[in-house]
Parts: C-alpha cells; structure tokens; sequence
C-alpha cells in the first residue's frame, strides 16, 4: 500500500547563523527560528503549490525539537482542527546532541515558550496545543531507565498508520540518513517540500519499506546547481525573496 509523503526541513534555525565553534553557545539550546524561519515556514503553502503538491493532507507529523514544531505549526496551523498532528521522537535531528541546537528539551518548556512567543496568534497557540506528544517517553528528552517502552521507528510507525497523505516536519540528515538515505538528494533546503511515495516490497527476506522521490527531476536539477538562485526551480519569485532575505 503506497503512501503520499512530503518532507519538509524546519525553517532557518538561529543555530544555522552560526558556524564552528559558536553553533556550542549554550543560549542556542533547542534553539528557535529566525525571522527569516519563520517567513519560510508561513510560505510552506505556497512552495507546494508551486511544485504542483497537493496540500491535502490527512496527517502531519513533526520532529519534538523547537524548531520542527515551530515550523509546524507557523506552515499548517490552520489545518490543525481537521488533520491530527503527531510528533515522533524518532525524527529529532540524528547525531545526539553534537550541537546546542540538536539537544531537546522538556515538553513542558518547549509548550511554554512557543504559547508564549504566539500569544498574538492564536491559530498557532491552537495548533501547538493540539498537537499530540503521546510517542515521547514519560522521561523525555533523558530516556533514562524509568522510560516506557520507545515507540516503532518512524518509518515501522508510518506504515502502520492508515492515513496516505502526510506531511514530515524533521531535519536535515533526518531526511539525508534516515528517510531518503545517502545520495539520493544533494542538498535540503529550508521549508523547500519533497515529494515522496512510501513503496512497501516483499521477497524472501521479508518486507522492505522504502521512501522514493516523485519530483526526482526537481531534485536532478538541484544537485546541479552551482547557486541559491537555482531555487527559481522550485518557487516562485515571491517566495525566492523570502527564502533567501
């Protein structure tokens, strides 16, 4: 049974502003969006628009890290009372913590700052709130002895699920090493939306379930680009300036 998927990278993060050493900084924390990350992330709409992806999903799933979440919902809060929001601890950012950023934090934190930031917005206080944090362990982010049982990978979770179109909110080598895996796109812009199809195959060895692009000529031109300005593949001019102000 096939499945429409649509990963989307969070928008700018205040951690990528900084390179090296300074990405340690310990105010960047499970950091936030820039402005500019949250100007893609309200633009996500019409990114898919412009690459002729249907937006009518009937599940969204996000990362548990801030700026997932914030990207979630800044780019389909208004959806939040006809289409469940799950998070899935299994697509914070791989790697362990290496950077400030990369280290989560308590739900209850992460609840508190973003209702706090959108207090004149109330369809993003709405959608935060409606999303569902049941897959994290009680102890999250510590998973520490007194943890419950993890819940499936990702990629086990989503096959069981019933729904067939859904949105991915996670990061970048989510996508490059987990989902997609290695070569299959060059680079993953910010808020720019991929189109996958979820294939489930059968052989002697069992089951293999498998992400595979559906806009690969998209993608075979942006392993080619030399420039940002490549992003005219894939956006409109409105939305250039906002993704690259």
């Amino acid at each position: 049974m096939s499945k429409h998927i649509v990963l989307i990278r969070h928008g700018e993060s205040e951690g990528q502003q900084h390179r090296g050493k300074a990405r340690r900084y310990p105010n960047l924390l499970d950091s936030y969006l820039t402005k500019n990350g949250e100007k893609q992330a309200r633009v996500i709409p019409s990114f898919l628009s412009d690459l002729d992806i249907a937006a009518d999903f009937d599940l969204i799933c996000t990362s548990p890290l801030t700026r997932a979440v914030a990207t979630c919902v800044l780019g389909f809060g208004h959806l939040h009372k006809q289409v469940p929001m799950i998070c899935h601890p299994d697509l914070a950012e791989v790697g362990g913590g290496s950077t400030q950023e990369d280290q989560a934090r308590p739900l209850k934190k992460v609840m508190r700052d973003l209702t706090r930031r959108y207090r004149n917005n109330p369809v993003a206080v709405s959608a935060t709130i409606a999303i569902d944090f049941s897959l994290l362990p009680s102890d999250w982010p510590s998973n520490g002895g007194g943890s419950l049982a993890s819940p499936p990978s990702f990629m086990e979770w989503l096959q069981t699920r019933q729904e067939k179109r859904i949105a991915v909110i996670c990061h970048r080598n989510v996508i490059l090493q987990k989902l997609l895996g290695p070569g299959v796109v060059a680079r993953v812009p910010n808020c720019i939306p991929i189109s996958c199809q979820l294939n489930e195959e059968r052989d002697d060895s069992g089951s293999n379930v498998r992400l595979e692009l559906t806009n690969a000529s998209h993608f075979d031109v942006w392993r080619a680009a030399e420039s940002e300005v490549e992003v005219k593949y894939f956006a409109n001019e409105e939305c250039i300036e906002l993704w690259r102000s």
